[in-house]
């Protein structure tokens, strides 16, 4: 889906792709963009191909976002039941070997206690919203 995701966001950046939960528009134009950031971000944590990262994210274009970013790098993406308890979050972590989370602040409580007891560095803790002891998503994306 990716590649042919991609071949078609480049021959028409304008066609309508998306419809978040929210109602705002996306053009494939806009979330061939912010795929690419968030694969650069991803480099720049350090991330390889077959690496790992893990998402808390609700259904929408940041969700989106991250799984055209783990196609086009190669990395795996662990999407992450927002139902589920922070302990049960931080197993899902430490098995896959997530090397960096992003989570939703929708669910900050789970998310944090999770990176805790997984012991994932600060620097590898990225939120979009506010949730102590993460980055901002920005920080990530700002390549």
């Amino acid at each position: 889906m990716a590649n042919g995701f991609w071949a078609h966001a480049q021959e028409n950046p304008d066609q309508l792709a998306l419809v978040d939960p929210a109602g705002r528009a996306w053009t494939a134009g806009e979330l061939l963009a912010s795929a690419n950031r968030l694969v650069h971000g991803l480099r720049a944590a350090g991330l390889q191909t077959g690496d790992v990262f893990s998402v808390v994210l609700p259904n929408g274009a940041d969700y989106i976002t991250a799984y055209l970013a783990a196609a086009q790098a190669g990395l795996y993406m662990v999407p992450v039941n927002n139902h589920l308890v922070g302990p049960e979050l931080a197993f899902i972590l430490a098995d896959s070997g997530s090397k960096v989370l992003i989570g939703h602040e929708r669910f900050a409580d789970v998310v944090a206690a999770a990176a805790d007891e997984a012991k994932l560095p600060a620097e590898a803790r990225f939120a979009i919203g506010d949730v102590p002891g993460f980055r901002p998503i920005a920080e990530l994306t700002a390549g």
